[in-house]
């Protein structure tokens, strides 16, 4: 069978944690493209992600990937871990179903 190139073999799924650093990692749409890509390898794909708080920027990214692409990506759950401080820098990233994870 011929791989495609970028495709993680099916058999290696990234943890909820490596998703995060995934999604930290690179640009929103590079992450889009790599889930995109698995779901079109395994239609029944489902992820849950978990990321480290980084920014401001990234909190609102990861409010938008979910609000406008968690159907699609078959994406269930998107959790960032941040201390109450970074919390409430954008309180409205996590009021879409993004989740908090104190610490």
């Amino acid at each position: 069978m011929e791989k495609i190139p970028g495709i993680e073999s099916m058999d290696k799924r990234l943890s909820p944690e490596e998703l995060g650093e995934k999604f930290n990692t690179e640009d929103t749409c590079s992450f889009e493209r790599y889930l995109r890509q698995q779901v079109k390898v395994d239609p029944s794909i489902r992820f849950n992600i978990v990321a480290n708080w980084l920014d401001v920027g990234k909190a609102r990214a990861a409010k938008g990937l979910f609000e406008g692409c968690s159907s699609k990506y078959n994406i269930d759950s998107f959790s960032i871990k941040a201390t109450r401080s970074q919390y409430e820098e954008d309180v409205n990233a996590f009021m879409s179903g993004v989740r908090w994870i104190e610490i």
